[in-house]
């Protein structure tokens, strides 16, 4: 599923052809909803010449929680290997592309230096990119379109002012949720998930 057929599917579920308008909207609402309750989800992008602030310092994709795995494309055998920022300028810049080191500060450094055009392929914990694009699609969006479709109709019918039908839709919302936050906890440890939004007690949203 895309950007556009999920901007569909909220509208042919909802049968609210009449607020197509603000759908995108919602889904907006949606993503900000997911990224305040989702711990982090396993996610893969690519990074190179484009990402490169100069010889093997790169900017890291937004909303990285936990790196997994970084290979370098077109060479054979194991990940490269993580150190300390301290330890990584240890390695010869002349060296393969042996070891790699987070920064703290949204970047990431290689050593030795990767070569021109250089790609690696990223494996991480963390949250999508918001959708901007009618192609615009995402490992999360393809493996759970529910828990968009069911965010988006959550703040449709806030709009509408539909408490019960929100209400529903929160709760398969927080149900996908829940799901996710405690197999990720399993694998990541450590990290705090943020208890479920509900419509008990007044607003909460």
């Amino acid at each position: 599923m895309n950007y556009a057929e999920l901007q569909l599917a909220v509208i042919d579920d909802s049968h609210r052809s009449d607020l197509a308008v603000f759908v995108p909207r919602f889904i907006t609402e949606c993503e900000g909803l997911i990224r305040r309750q989702l711990t982090a989800y396993l996610l893969t992008t690519t990074i190179g010449e484009t990402e490169r602030i100069a010889d093997g310092l790169y900017t890291l994709p937004e909303r990285v929680l936990v790196l997994r795995q970084l290979r370098l494309q077109g060479r054979q055998g194991d990940a490269i290997s993580r150190v300390i920022p301290a330890a990584v300028r240890r390695l010869a810049a002349t060296a393969d592309v042996l070891q790699y080191a987070e920064n703290g500060d949204g970047t990431i450094e290689f050593r030795g230096t990767p070569g021109t055009d250089a790609t690696f392929d990223v494996t991480y914990y963390g949250s999508p990119a918001p959708l901007v694009d009618d192609l615009d699609t995402n490992e999360l969006l393809t493996d759970h379109e529910s828990l968009y479709i069911s965010g988006a109709k959550f703040f449709l019918y806030i709009h509408t002012q539909d408490r019960e039908l929100a209400s529903d839709e929160l709760s398969i919302f927080n149900g996908v949720v829940d799901t996710l936050n405690e197999a990720i906890a399993r694998k990541i440890g450590g990290a705090n998930i943020a208890p479920s939004y509900n419509m008990a007690g007044g607003s909460s949203y």
